[in-house]
């Protein structure tokens, strides 16, 4: 028979579920791992002022950078082909930062369309867009600073942009922070970043040779289940043995077999 668990708080991130008195079999829920890979999403606002109106061929492009400047991923393009040459003429601080038409990155999470007719209050905008912090492979990007960039133009030609870009920081804390108006061209610049509470243990149970793991996370994503046969083995070495999705509802399930042969073993969560 097992005995009831005893929840204890490593951290903020870490809860732990004690199990003991299996047979000779020792085994401990651990909480998730912390990575320094924060889930959530950075929401993007701004409103594009009409620097001059005579086109009816508007050009908006937006994208994510590293605090650096090293590019990540366009959120939104509005005008023609990734290939044209035409970018360079009017948006060339995105189509630089991609790499340029010829070979640049045509990764997008976002947005895309012809050139827009105006600026009316509409898909195009303001601008509001939120990114999910994940690279153009999809991966969950590391905690730390990001820039958001914004350009827009006329047909006529070269456009403004957002300069220096809009610095934010992702991390376990959620925070707002909002930007001075750029002459007559950006206003109302906010970023809006909301952490989601990473993948947790919440029950477990035996039943016949079988460990059932019971966790709630962020709905829709992804968890993988490490193990260890040592709890105080940096998280780094623990040996992760399956990812599998997270349900709709934000719950999962995972269950294992039980090894009796085993002196103890050590479960943990990582995200993703």
């Amino acid at each position: 028979m097992i005995p009831a668990a005893n929840r204890n708080t490593e951290h903020s991130m870490n809860k732990t579920l004690k199990l003991m008195g299996f047979a000779a079999l020792g085994l401990a829920l651990a909480g998730t791992a912390s990575f320094a890979q924060t889930e959530g999403g950075a929401k993007l606002e701004t409103t594009l002022l009409d620097y001059n109106g005579s086109s009816m061929r508007h050009w908006t492009v937006v994208w994510v950078t590293k605090a650096d400047g090293t590019f990540i991923k366009s959120l939104r393009k509005q005008g023609p082909s990734w290939t044209s040459t035409h970018w360079d003429s009017h948006c060339a601080v995105w189509n630089t930062a991609r790499g340029g038409s010829a070979s640049g990155s045509q990764s997008l999470d976002g947005y895309s369309s012809a050139t827009a007719q105006d600026y009316g209050v509409n898909t195009n905008n303001p601008i509001i867009w939120t990114w999910n912090c994940r690279d153009a492979s999809n991966v969950l990007v590391p905690d730390g600073a990001y820039k958001f960039w914004v350009q827009y133009a006329e047909d006529s030609g070269q456009g403004p942009y957002t300069t220096s870009g809009l610095q934010w920081t992702k991390g376990p804390s959620a925070a707002t922070t909002t930007y001075p108006n750029q002459g007559a061209n950006f206003s109302n610049m906010r970023v809006t970043w909301t952490p989601v509470a990473p993948p947790a243990f919440t029950s477990v149970q035996v039943s016949g040779n079988s460990l059932i793991m019971n966790g709630t996370g962020p709905a829709n994503g992804t968890y993988t289940v490490l193990t260890s046969t040592d709890a105080s083995t940096p998280t780094a070495q623990w040996t992760p043995v399956v990812t599998n999705p997270i349900g709709a509802a934000g719950t999962f399930t995972y269950t294992t077999t039980l090894d009796p042969g085993a002196s103890q073993k050590f479960y943990r969560l990582r995200a993703p």
